[in-house]
């Protein structure tokens, strides 16, 4: 009998233990959401962190140029690059590295070099694109054929006139000029503005896009050509005063015009 009861108290101790221990081990419900919550809160600041992160690492720059204009972005560090690329005035570029006074930038699908006088950068550039929002701003768009002919050929405004010459740094005559330039892209021509007429397409003086060549006429008789820019005005090699200038199109001369894109 006293066997009996002294196994009986130690199932009964043992009963209690167990039920102690499951008491134990039993999660407290308010415990559990408070927890919950804040494993949720730290989750988002972590996450509102990373985001302020990664948008404090990009390099922020913004072209400052006057309303309706855009800057160029260039082949390489310096305005002797041909422009592969524009980005109009408030357009947003990430900059990638500086070369002296020049950015090598992205935008959108162009990447290149701006000079950095036509950039606000920095906490001025941060400031602005968080105003407007970085998805909300223009980016840099590729040049198409006519316009990066046409931004080519004014890169040498300023370079002089020698009568037959076809250096475009050293010296060019007027169907030197449109010869070398459009030689650039793979387009052949002679040396004679006379010549280069009865190339590519005809098309009326009027209708003359950027790119196209018109050419001056005294009595039906050519003899002088340049390269149509767009807006009335024209860029070519003048005279030995003047040199390689943009001028407008002197249409009470103009005979005809071609396109040769």
């Amino acid at each position: 009998m006293l066997l009996k009861k002294s196994l009986f108290s130690a199932f009964m101790a043992a009963g209690i233990l167990l039920s102690v221990s499951a008491l134990e081990v039993q999660a407290d419900p308010l415990e559990t959401g408070t927890k919950a919550m804040q494993e949720t809160q730290e989750s988002a600041q972590a996450a509102n962190a990373g985001d302020l992160t990664e948008s404090s690492m990009k390099n922020y720059a913004v072209a400052s140029v006057s309303e309706g204009s855009y800057v160029n972005v260039r082949e390489n560090a310096g305005t002797e690059y041909p422009v592969v690329g524009k980005l109009e005035n408030h357009g947003l570029c990430y900059i990638q590295e500086q070369s002296g006074e020049w950015y090598r930038v992205v935008s959108g699908e162009v990447e290149g070099y701006i000079c950095g006088d036509l950039l606000k950068t920095g906490e001025e550039a941060w400031m602005e694109v968080h105003a407007s929002g970085e998805e909300n701003m223009p980016v840099a768009s590729v040049l198409n054929t006519r316009e990066e002919l046409v931004a080519y050929a004014c890169q040498f405004v300023g370079n002089p006139y020698v009568w037959g010459g076809t250096s475009l740094t050293n010296g060019v005559d007027c169907s030197g000029f449109t010869q070398q330039v459009f030689a650039n892209y793979g387009i052949s021509l002679p040396h004679s503005s006379k010549a280069q007429a009865g190339y590519g397409t005809a098309v009326g003086v009027q209708e003359a896009q950027p790119g196209d060549l018109i050419f001056y006429a005294d009595n039906g008789s050519i003899y002088h050509v340049v390269i149509y820019i767009g807006n009335g005005q024209a860029v070519h090699a003048s005279s030995a005063k003047t040199g390689i200038k943009i001028s407008d199109v002197q249409y009470d001369k103009a005979s005809c015009a071609v396109s040769l894109l």
